[in-house]
């Protein structure tokens, strides 16, 4: 049950206050769950973090993995809105591909804790990457870049689906390779472009 205190939160959904509060729960779900992991960041913790009442967690999300679903969505929309201008930028299939590769290299350098609370809530039994809308949305687009490259001329045939699965698997092994302090960041995100360049290309890649 909500404290006295808490009725401060009481607030129409949507409005300024409600989002703000909302944010802010989510922002030290994401603190809490990439320092504790995803099963020790109770609701207990979270609202300690963001110096509110355990009720006042409950009055804005359902319940533990309402939150999660929350902190999930959030880190997408963060990822979507640092990649879409570059990568819809691009001039060509093969050049937004490798821009969405070195871009997401450089979102989880700038954003540590955002990716560490996504893969902890991932990592958790209950929750499968490939069963939320925002990750099969991001592979679509992928997808799409690369039928678009076959199209043009850029990429070799291979199943798109498939190539699209392989990618995300390069970029998985980024963000465990990112938890060594020692790596080379610019090194890794130099590598992982010619890799994922060398898997797609065509055996002559036209400049358009």
């Amino acid at each position: 049950m909500a404290s006295p205190g808490d009725d401060r939160d009481r607030v129409l959904p949507g409005s300024f206050i409600h989002s703000a509060r909302r944010e802010q729960l989510v922002r030290s779900a994401i603190a809490v769950i990439a320092e504790l992991g995803a099963e020790r960041a109770s609701v207990v913790r979270i609202a300690r973090h963001a110096g509110v009442s355990r009720g006042v967690v409950a009055y804005h999300f359902r319940d533990l993995a309402d939150l999660h679903g929350a902190v999930v969505r959030e880190v997408y929309r963060l990822g979507g809105e640092q990649l879409h201008k570059p990568v819809a930028e691009a001039a060509t299939p093969r050049e937004a591909l490798l821009t969405f590769v070195a871009d997401s290299v450089d979102f989880y350098t700038e954003f540590p804790e955002h990716i560490a609370a996504l893969s902890e809530i991932f990592a958790a039994a209950r929750r499968a990457r490939d069963s939320t809308e925002q990750h099969q949305h991001e592979a679509d687009n992928v997808v799409t870049m690369l039928r678009a490259g076959q199209a043009a001329g850029q990429f070799r045939a291979f199943d798109a689906s498939v190539m699209a699965r392989i990618v995300r698997g390069v970029l998985d092994s980024a963000i465990a390779a990112l938890g060594d302090n020692t790596i080379d960041v610019a090194l890794l995100r130099a590598e992982l472009v010619t890799a994922v360049d060398a898997m797609t290309a065509a055996d002559t890649n036209p400049s358009t």
